[in-house]
């Protein structure tokens, strides 16, 4: 099932473009510009942006109330690249819980455990899922494929624990947006026998960032080219490496055998041509896809106060969770 609206393509970039989207939205777009100048911040400034959290009053105004758990935990991931820290949120003090693995947005270069938690609580409580979250390593201090090793370390640790942590290792998801997304597709592609669902979130899949939804949405809101562009510049080791499957899953040549594949878009994004044409690839090899679609903002499913499509898209989210249950 696909809910694909009309995608109507402008020349121009311009905040106008973005005039039927809601007030809080607009107005939001207006106000997040702190982001654009990522790329000219000195280091000690972009690793203060690393460390900080999100202040209570300002997380409930954008990311709207956090669910209670029953049980939250922090566990450490022996890495032969870096060792990586996991928070387990836990909605029932059940045991063999089936796994969400879910990786957060920024770039791989900021965003965090508390950027994302009222997200994963969200997850976990409408879900019953175990939702276990990554601190992965952010660049530019620690580059790719360090992150892509931390996963598939936290992936190994599932497996190994099982019971231990409470978890059915035998029902493992991998889920995450943006930069998180493209993590879970690496994942899910290197692991495919080992994963029962992949839900990818506006997820970055072809970092030569060559698509026409680039050039559309350059300085849309949230997330723009020129912002994007750093990102990849300091997750790459050198240019080569965005050319690599692990780094841009649209360059994997085997996209068999998949498992089922929940893809979700938005409009103005300038990632939202990345997900059509791993949809189309996905589905020409075979496998189970589902795409939604909607007319909203990067970053818009951790935003249900400001942005219009969220419980929208969390309903299909927990739609395609349960259903592999």
């Amino acid at each position: 099932m696909s809910k694909i609206l009309n995608v109507t393509k402008s020349n121009s970039s311009n905040m106008a473009n973005y005039r039927t989207l809601p007030w809080r939205t607009r107005l939001f777009a207006l106000l997040n510009t702190p982001s654009n100048y990522l790329p000219q911040a000195p280091s000690f400034v972009l690793k203060a942006v690393q460390k900080t959290g999100v202040h209570p009053t300002v997380g409930k105004m954008l990311f709207g109330h956090s669910e209670e758990m029953a049980r939250i935990t922090h566990e450490t991931v022996s890495c032969s690249a870096k060792d990586v820290t996991v928070r387990c949120y836990y909605p029932t003090l059940g045991t063999d819980l089936p796994v969400i693995l879910f990786f957060h947005a920024g770039g791989w270069v900021i965003g965090n455990l508390e950027t994302h938690d009222a997200l994963c609580r969200r997850i976990a409580k409408q879900t019953g899922r175990l939702v276990i979250a990554v601190d992965y390593a952010l660049a530019p201090w620690i580059k790719y494929p360090v992150p892509v090793q931390q996963a598939e370390a936290v992936l190994a640790w599932i497996k190994e624990k099982g019971s231990t942590i409470h978890a059915n290792a035998k029902k493992i998801m991998v889920m995450g947006d943006s930069a998180g997304g493209n993590l879970s597709a690496v994942l899910a592609l290197k692991y495919r026998q080992d994963i029962e669902g992949q839900v990818l979130i506006y997820p970055v899949l072809d970092a030569t960032l060559s698509r026409d939804s680039v050039k559309e949405h350059e300085n849309a809101p949230v997330l723009t080219h020129k912002v994007m562009q750093f990102f990849v510049d300091c997750y790459a080791r050198t240019p080569a490496d965005i050319y690599e499957p692990d780094f841009s899953p649209l360059f994997a040549e085997d996209v068999r055998q998949l498992p089922p594949c929940l893809m979700i878009t938005g409009d103005y994004d300038i990632l939202r041509d990345d997900g059509f044409a791993y949809v189309q690839k996905l589905r020409q090899a075979g496998n189970e896809v589902q795409h939604e679609h909607y007319p909203d903002i990067h970053g818009f499913i951790s935003m249900p106060n400001i942005c219009g499509s969220t419980e929208q898209a969390m309903n299909e989210v927990v739609r395609f969770v349960r259903a592999r249950a």
